[in-house]
């Protein structure tokens, strides 16, 4: 039985990553593509997988500690109640993209943890790691709204008298920004689909990283397109210098908080950069109507994934006889 959950908990951590990777095309390479810089999404997806393998590979490693030991010991993590968060962080991550909502798959995934622990019986970690997760995620898209504001002048700056070449460097600009924030989606959000396979000691971190990067990878290709149309196109109007600011704003934070160990939401940390860069300028950068879903699924899907994981983990305990 041991053994059948945790094959079940390995394809679920998968399914999880798979559709991490669909789930954060928008927010990787939407401004590029929104922008008409990257005129397909298949080169857009491209890019994406290229380099959220390398940032999961070299770079996930914090994360992946926090997410599988963080936030219940590593002795309290059962095949059980691992495959129950992944399968639940999958479903839920699944059901946004298909509704094309936006949402964290690092709360979710924390959230999911934290279900499943309550359903265990398992200690966790409330006043350490999980009031610093806490933090960062109130944090990060006030923190990407002023760095997206300060490099979107400090861009107006520099372009003021920029000529036709100026304006093709800056496109160029912003596409390498969008692959930093592909990186960075690699190094921030990999953790969270193969954390448990760490805590229950089955690879290292950055095996575990690598292999989680290999499945967003595939994501962005297979599923990638639906919500990078709908944050490209449907949610943020920003020009050039804007683009420029407000992704290096996002990924900037993204990058700080997965060095510190703690994943945090790369949508969130993209409001926050538009957010920002559109202050810069006086302008209106937000479709309000597709802002206010967002806003509602990051209040209601981490609290959803908690109640899931927990009802999960206690049906599949009743019915399979196990802890």
């Amino acid at each position: 039985m041991d053994q059948f959950l945790v094959w079940g908990m390995v394809a679920s951590g998968l399914f999880f990553g798979w559709t991490i990777g669909s789930h954060y095309t928008g927010a990787t390479m939407g401004m590029a593509y929104g922008a008409g810089v990257i005129k397909r999404p298949i080169v857009a997806c491209l890019l994406i997988a290229f380099f959220v393998i390398l940032g999961a590979t070299f770079e996930s490693h914090n994360v992946v500690k926090t997410v599988g030991t963080g936030i219940i010991r590593g002795e309290d993590m059962t095949p059980l109640g691992a495959m129950c968060m992944m399968f639940t962080a999958a479903l839920v991550t699944a059901a946004n993209t298909w509704f094309k909502w936006p949402v964290s798959t690092s709360q979710l995934a924390c959230f999911s943890v934290v279900g499943s622990a309550l359903g265990m019986g398992a200690p966790i970690f409330w006043e350490t790691t999980i009031t610093l997760l806490f933090i960062t995620w109130i944090g990060t898209p006030i923190l990407a709204a002023a760095l997206g504001y300060v490099l979107t002048k400090l861009t107006d700056v520099v372009m003021k008298n920029c000529s036709a070449s100026g304006t093709k460097c800056l496109e160029w600009g912003l596409i390498a920004g969008c692959c930093y924030a592909a990186y960075t989606l690699g190094a921030n959000n990999t953790g969270n689909a193969v954390g448990v396979f760490y805590g229950l000691k089955l690879l290292t971190p950055m095996k575990a990283g690598f292999i989680g990067g290999i499945v967003m990878a595939i994501g962005a290709l297979t599923w990638g397109k639906p919500i990078l149309e709908k944050v490209g196109k449907g949610i943020v109007q920003l020009d050039l210098n804007m683009g420029v600011g407000a992704k290096l704003g996002q990924s900037l934070t993204a990058h700080l908080a997965a060095s510190l160990g703690y994943p945090t939401s790369m949508n969130q940390a993209l409001i926050g950069g538009v957010f920002g860069a559109g202050s810069a300028r006086g302008m209106k950068t937000l479709n309000r109507k597709a802002l206010g879903e967002i806003v509602f699924s990051w209040f209601f899907t981490p609290f959803l994934a908690g109640v899931v994981s927990f009802l999960l983990y206690k049906l599949m305990s009743t019915l399979l006889g196990v802890h």
